[in-house]
């Protein structure tokens, strides 16, 4: 059975009062998973939020290195324990933007989107707290991305051929 304790733990349902959390915990189901499974990829529909409880998930995506160099797998971001993902449960057209590929002998707790939302439109004051949560998740989502871009600007510059003024 999931546990209150750990989804109060968790920085998108943190607050949450308990009878809410006690209609949560009853929609989140656990799963477990090995590593080298593959969730969902880039276009999949996506139909759940996910948090982890315990191991870890890379999400990615393929970038391309230019014309003269081939696609590369590129790690996006790694979620951890009481980290969330799959984000896209909650906004049309409902497509995973990354690849989820799990990395260690992983236990997630998933919520069906359609009956989170259904939930959250049932108490709008739960549904702002969750929606707080999830605008904390986008915009750490987003400082994540700038950095690896940066990083990635940075080392493409210092391997380059061509000289910069």
């Amino acid at each position: 059975m999931v546990s209150a304790a750990f989804l109060k733990e968790c920085d998108i349902f943190s607050g949450l009062n308990d009878a809410q959390m006690k209609e949560l915990v009853a929609m989140a189901r656990e799963e477990d998973y090995a590593p080298g499974t593959l969730l969902y990829k880039i276009g999949d529909p996506s139909t759940h939020l996910y948090l982890i409880e315990k191991g870890k998930v890379f999400l990615e995506m393929r970038s391309d290195m230019g014309p003269t160099r081939p696609p590369m797998q590129v790690t996006v971001d790694v979620v951890s324990r009481r980290g969330a993902f799959g984000w896209s449960a909650f906004e049309e057209p409902n497509l995973h933007t990354l690849t989820a590929l799990v990395a260690d002998p992983t236990r997630l707790i998933s919520f069906e989107g359609k009956t989170l939302k259904a939930l959250m439109d049932k108490d709008p004051q739960m549904g702002f707290e969750i929606m707080k949560g999830l605008s904390r998740l986008l915009a750490s989502c987003l400082k994540d991305s700038r950095v690896l871009l940066m990083s990635e600007r940075a080392l493409a510059l210092l391997t380059s051929d061509t000289e910069y003024a």
